[in-house]
């Protein structure tokens, strides 16, 4: 091969090379509606679209699922839920703080998702607020019974929009939704997610 050839093949091996770390690098981070980005940990990916599907009520479901060796067991997923239209209320933090704010709105929260983990599901984590990154959220964990996916459920208020996150796992150790909770942290709407790269 001559020395141009070789110098050519070089530049193309390159290229190639910057190529495939541009994909993985874009692959990671996920922009869906209504203008929210969010990086996914090592071993995650989306599980359909980032559109989503809308359910008739305007509720929002973008599936993603852990694709790693270590979740072949653990079988972990997470789905964002969204609503495009903005939320009553002054600000983010009235509008989450107005979520709960009744003993009948907590009480019908918890017995939806005993419902949605298994029967005879038990509450793991209170409903409460709690600071995960940078906003506040109010989260639930559930334990299962019977084989089914333990669950943690967390919901929040970003741009005056309703945000909510679902984490499924088959795990039974006291660390369960590590990966879910790095999900929660690397939310962010698109301008700050564009403002960092």
């Amino acid at each position: 091969m001559s020395r141009r050839g070789a110098i050519h093949l070089a530049a193309l091996c390159a290229a190639l090379a910057v190529s495939g770390l541009t994909k993985t690098a874009s692959a990671e981070t996920v922009v869906m509606p209504p203008g929210l980005s969010v990086v996914l940990p090592e071993g995650w990916a989306l599980d359909g679209s980032p559109e989503g599907v809308v359910s008739k009520s305007g509720l929002r479901r973008v599936q993603f699922a852990c694709e790693s060796d270590a979740c072949e067991e653990t079988q972990e997923t997470c789905t964002i839920l969204t609503r495009d239209e903005q939320m009553e209320g002054d600000d983010d933090a009235g509008k989450l703080r107005e979520m709960y704010a009744s003993p009948l709105k907590r009480y019908s929260r918890l017995r939806a998702v005993l419902r949605a983990t298994s029967p005879d599901a038990e509450i793991r984590k209170p409903l409460e607020r709690v600071r995960i990154g940078d906003r506040d959220w109010y989260r639930v964990e559930t334990d299962a019974r019977y084989n089914y996916k333990s669950g943690l459920y967390a919901e929040t208020v970003i741009d005056g929009r309703y945000v909510g996150v679902i984490c499924k796992s088959c795990e039974t150790g006291e660390e369960r939704h590590a990966s879910g909770l790095q999900i929660m942290q690397r939310m962010q709407p698109n301008a700050k997610a564009a403002a960092r790269h």
